[in-house]
């Protein structure tokens, strides 16, 4: 399937959002459908983020951070995690230019979802979160960043199929869109109708199908938000289906299962764990690929546990006991959060 990259500014975007809309154009009509494109595009925002000198995350994501988010209700704003974990600094950009301070609320390491809210009172218009899980392969869809960050373009799903991150990251099921569009961090994926499908996370070179080149981008599922709302919001981070974090990176080569990176001080490394190590097993169950790595050790169920992982190093095998924790304890944490 090859589309042409369709690059389209606020007021063009609206124009064909209402081209997409099945009902016929009548005054009413006219006049409901040009308020509710306002409303859209009125919910997308600016994200900027200055981060901690000492952040965990600095060296790979960087000190500043920017990119988008849409506004999910009257007080909260979805993005994309890591755009504002470990931020010090968070400003918001409305659709109307004005900018205003703004705070880490919730932050989800599993989906990857962040939650950033005003520090200060305003009203903010929300888009209505939608049903991820009811996407048409043929459905046109719509990546919107914001105005700083760049031009929304109409895109289409092309695949939904495993993610695995470097960063003990995976999803089961994200959508994976086509073509790519540059403003992918934090932007929303709606459909015509304005409902958030999904939060765009990455660039990928095989949007289509593994070993294909389709550059596209891959969006977090929004139905993945919903279980955990109401703890961001409230506590910040999800109390329930918790994973633990061994702080390693593993990548697939050969059937093998090797670690390329140990974060400092984390799990993996206090237990003796080291790069390129070989993983054998976690807790006597034999690792094949990337999927079974995260099958055993997320299947586990909790955040803190001790784990039993055996590895291979230098033709040797070595069993380390390594106590998980929770990932949210391995961040730097501050006003903002």
């Amino acid at each position: 399937m090859i589309l042409k990259l369709k690059l389209i500014d606020f007021k063009l975007l609206c124009f064909v959002i209402f081209l997409s809309f099945p009902s016929i154009a009548s005054a009413e009509n006219l006049i409901n459908q040009k308020q509710m494109l306002k409303k859209i595009f009125e919910s997308i925002v600016n994200i900027d983020a200055k981060i901690y000198e000492n952040a965990r995350t600095l060296n790979t994501l960087g000190k500043f951070r920017e990119g988008s988010g849409v506004v999910i209700d009257s007080k909260n704003i979805l993005t994309i995690g890591y755009l504002v974990l470990e931020a010090k600094e968070i400003t918001i950009g409305l659709f109307n230019g004005k900018k205003i301070p703004g705070k880490l609320t919730g932050y989800d390491p599993i989906s990857g979802f962040g939650i950033v809210s005003p520090i200060i009172p305003i009203e903010l218009e929300p888009l209505k979160i939608g049903d991820s899980n009811k996407i048409d392969i043929d459905e046109k869809l719509y990546i919107l960043p914001s105005q700083k960050q760049g031009p929304g373009s109409e895109v289409k799903l092309v695949s939904r199929r495993p993610f695995f991150g470097w960063w003990e990251y995976y999803l089961e099921n994200p959508i994976y869109t086509f073509p790519t569009n540059q403003s992918w961090a934090g932007s929303a994926l709606t459909n015509t109708k304005g409902e958030i499908l999904g939060i765009g996370s990455l660039f990928i070179r095989d949007a289509t199908s593994p070993g294909i080149f389709s550059p596209g981008n891959m969006f977090v599922p929004v139905n993945l938000l919903k279980p955990i709302l109401k703890d961001l919001k409230k506590y910040g981070h999800r109390k329930s289906d918790l994973k633990p974090y061994i702080g390693l990176s593993p990548i697939e080569n050969n059937g093998k299962i090797i670690v390329s990176r140990v974060s400092i001080d984390g799990p993996s490394d206090v237990a003796g764990i080291k790069k390129n190590d070989v993983i054998i097993s976690i807790n006597r169950n034999l690792i094949k690929s990337l999927q079974n790595f995260y099958l055993y050790l997320w299947n586990i169920g909790k955040s803190e546990a001790l784990i039993d992982i055996i590895i291979l190093r230098d033709g040797k095998k070595i069993n380390f006991k390594v106590r998980s924790k929770d990932r949210m304890n391995y961040y730097v944490k501050g006003k903002t959060y």
